[in-house]
């Protein structure tokens, strides 16, 4: 070869490399595109038990800078038990990611828990992974490429999760844009967190197992990634497919961690108020004193997080006498169930002492 020829060769070389190293630095962006706003609905629920249901409704919220290295998101919204069980409970969720870190608001404790992040991986890559293309759709006016994989849906767009529905063992959940907005100013206030104190907190994984689900403020981050928790013989491309009792039972009752452990903490203490009430209506001696007893107890149930209706034992008792016919009557059926709400170790076990 001669030494032109050689030239050539080295200088075909160099270009490929350099085209390589710039399509390399094209994709290390987390979305394909600069900024945005993204606003959800989310919706989902299951059959815990024979005897109580789950739902949650709420709303997400993504904005992002920097082509998605800095973003931050935020979940409101309910969760509802209803059945044998019942409860309310709000959801608020904010978190925030920089090109360094995960930031995550503990409301309950009023704190920032901050973590390096791992590797950063594209979120076109992360998303669709174990997934075939399967068609597009438009949602919230952008057409997005549908990816399916077992008992999952993605629309993407631009590596953005515009609509995803999944159904593992009886458990839904759909989190679908209902507007999007891209190529747009976002404002520094927009990415700001609240001014709480900030804790390191190293050993917080991304992965849904090692995450704590003791707050209703997990459970759209449980849902969301319910298909991850499940091994791969429940899963199915099928809309419905049949389920093994023992799997689901195991996969509820860590659904629904959260709410079991807040209910067997509610419900000695529910216990204990409607006893104190009893005890105040007997000394009350006019209507005032009486109706501080009664305010005493809803602010009890308010303060609980007990939805109006329930432990409702004051409603359609015109005197003294009937409220405390109620409320004795309340007090040794909640009794009896006691030593049952003691011995329950999960959601099954609660839902079956209270049916």
């Amino acid at each position: 070869m001669s030494f032109s020829s050689k030239i050539k060769v080295y200088f075909f070389q160099c270009c490929l490399f350099s085209l390589s190293a710039l399509y390399a630095q094209t994709n290390t962006h987390f979305y394909d595109v600069a900024t945005g706003l993204v606003e959800y609905e989310i919706f989902g629920g299951t059959r815990l038990t024979n005897e109580t249901n789950l739902s949650i409704k709420g709303t997400s919220v993504l904005h992002f800078k920097k082509w998605g290295d800095l973003k931050l998101e935020e979940d409101e919204g309910i969760v509802l038990t209803s059945g044998a069980i019942h409860s309310l409970q709000q959801i608020k969720r904010l978190e925030k990611h920089t090109e360094e870190t995960i930031i995550i608001v503990d409301f309950e404790n009023t704190q920032l828990l901050k973590r390096k992040k791992g590797k950063s991986i594209a979120s076109q890559a992360k998303e669709t992974k174990g997934l075939k293309q399967q068609g597009e759709e438009v949602v919230a006016g952008h057409l997005c490429k549908i990816w399916v994989g077992p008992s999952i849906t993605k629309c993407i767009y631009k590596g953005i999760v515009l609509k995803q529905e999944s159904t593992v063992l009886g458990v839904s959940y759909s989190k679908i844009a209902k507007k999007a907005v891209f190529d747009i100013t976002i404002s520094h206030e927009k990415c700001l967190l609240p001014n709480y104190p900030v804790h390191a907190f190293s050993l917080y994984k991304d992965t849904f197992k090692t995450k704590s689900l003791t707050s209703s403020q997990d459970i759209c981050e449980v849902f969301k990634d319910v298909e991850n928790e499940v091994d791969v013989k429940s899963r199915s491309y099928d809309s419905v497919i049949s389920m093994d009792d023992k799997r689901r039972k195991k996969f509820v009752n860590k659904i629904a961690e959260g709410i079991f452990k807040s209910q067997k903490k509610i419900l000695p203490k529910i216990f204990l108020a409607m006893k104190k009430s009893r005890e105040c209506l007997h000394l009350s001696e006019d209507s005032i004193t009486l109706q501080k007893c009664i305010d005493t107890f809803e602010a009890k149930k308010e303060d609980l997080e007990i939805i109006d209706g329930d432990y409702a034992i004051f409603n359609d008792a015109d005197n003294k006498e009937q409220m405390l016919d109620k409320i004795e009557d309340a007090i040794i059926d909640l009794q009896a169930r006691m030593p049952c709400v003691k011995r329950s170790e999960n959601i099954t076990d609660l839902s079956h002492c209270m049916k």
